[in-house]
């Protein structure tokens, strides 16, 4: 496969396939257009994950050969339309990621302040109160170090590795080591409210 555009003509030859369902247009189109698509992408968004440029190219080319009708020869050409269908997939799946990766930043802090809350006052932590101070305090060096990791809303394993010293490890056995210390502080920290009820 080339990264360089067919001829207008070749393009325009790809799409009528489309519309009278020629049984290899869809192969046909793809094989064309995904390489010159997935190099557009690198382009327009530089430094990119190089799985979300093909992702993106492939969704854009996806759509048009379900939908042919979507694309309107008299509007503009093939290319700068799949170009600006493959831009847009690209920038929706960027703006998911995004927003996904906000949400489970700060999704463990406040699973862990639910865990541990007890009606604090407003604007207070609760991590402030009395019993749930001392249980932190008790924590061994390792065990503060993960929590500081987890308050501060920290998601990525090899962080919570090299706190622990396992960094030496499998990523399989860093991960079950950092669950199973994160589950113990939860469970710490839930014990100290409850024996507060």
């Amino acid at each position: 496969m080339s990264a360089c555009w067919p001829e207008a003509d070749e393009l325009a030859a790809l799409y009528a396939g489309l519309v009278v369902g020629a049984p290899l247009a869809p192969s046909d189109l793809a094989g064309a257009v995904l390489d010159p698509l997935v190099a557009h992408l690198r382009y327009r968004f530089p430094g990119a994950d190089e799985h979300d440029y093909h992702s993106a190219a492939a969704d854009a080319v996806v759509s048009l050969i379900r939908s042919p009708a979507v694309y309107n020869p008299a509007r503009r050409g093939l290319r700068g339309f799949l170009q600006m269908a493959a831009e847009q997939d690209f920038r929706n799946l960027r703006d998911v990621q995004r927003k996904h990766h906000t949400n489970r930043e700060s999704s463990e802090y406040v699973e862990l302040a639910a865990d541990v809350r007890n009606n604090p006052a407003d604007g207070d932590s609760p991590f402030d109160d009395p019993p749930l101070a001392v249980e932190i305090g008790s924590f061994a060096a390792d065990e503060r170090a993960v929590f500081e990791l987890m308050r501060d809303g920290e998601r990525d394993t090899s962080v919570f590795a090299a706190a622990l010293g396992i960094g030496h490890l499998s990523p399989d056995e860093q991960t079950s080591i950092v669950k199973r210390v994160k589950d113990r502080i939860k469970a710490r920290l839930k014990r100290a409210v409850e024996g507060q009820t």
